[in-house]
C-alpha cells in the first residue's frame, strides 16, 4: 500500500498539506507587510536623525517624530487593506469549496491578530511598578 493510498483511506485528499500551507501563508501576508513597513519606518527615522544631526536635538526629534508618525499611519492603512483583501479571498475560497485552504488562512489571521495585540495586552496586564 503506497502512502497516497493510506492518506486517501484516512480521509485526506491528495495535496491537502500544500493547500493548508498555501492558505496559512496567505493569512500571514498582512503580518509580513506590517513588519516590513514598520522596519522601513524605523530605518527612515534613524536616517532622518542622522541627516539632521547638525541642526540640534529638537530638529532631530521633530524629523524622527514626523517620519515615525507617517510610517505608522501608512502601516495601519496597509494592514487594514491587507486584512480586507485576505478575508475577501477567504470568502471566495469558502464559496468555491476550498475549505482546507480557507481554514488555514483563518487560523493564521487569528495568529496574526494575536501577535499584533499581544504587546498591548502585556502592557495592560503586567504591572508597571513592582509591589514593595
Amino acid at each position: 500500500m503506497s502512502t497516497l493510498d493510506s492518506q486517501n483511506s484516512q480521509g485526506f485528499a491528495p495535496g491537502t498539506g500544500s493547500a493548508a500551507l498555501r492558505g496559512a501563508l496567505v493569512g500571514l501576508v498582512p503580518l509580513g507587510l506590517l513588519a516590513l513597513i514598520i522596519a522601513v519606518a524605523l530605518a527612515l527615522a534613524v536616517l532622518a536623525r542622522q541627516l539632521t544631526a547638525a541642526s540640534g536635538f529638537f530638529a532631530q526629534q521633530q524629523a524622527a517624530l514626523i517620519t515615525l508618525i507617517a510610517g505608522f499611519v501608512l502601516a495601519l492603512v496597509v494592514y487594514v487593506v491587507a486584512i480586507v483583501l485576505t478575508t475577501r479571498r477567504i470568502a471566495d475560497w469558502q464559496e468555491n469549496g476550498i475549505a482546507v485552504q480557507a481554514r488555514a488562512a483563518l487560523w493564521s489571521l487569528g495568529i496574526t491578530a494575536l501577535i499584533v495585540i499581544l504587546p498591548f495586552l502585556l502592557a495592560i496586564l503586567l504591572p508597571q511598578h513592582p509591589a514593595p
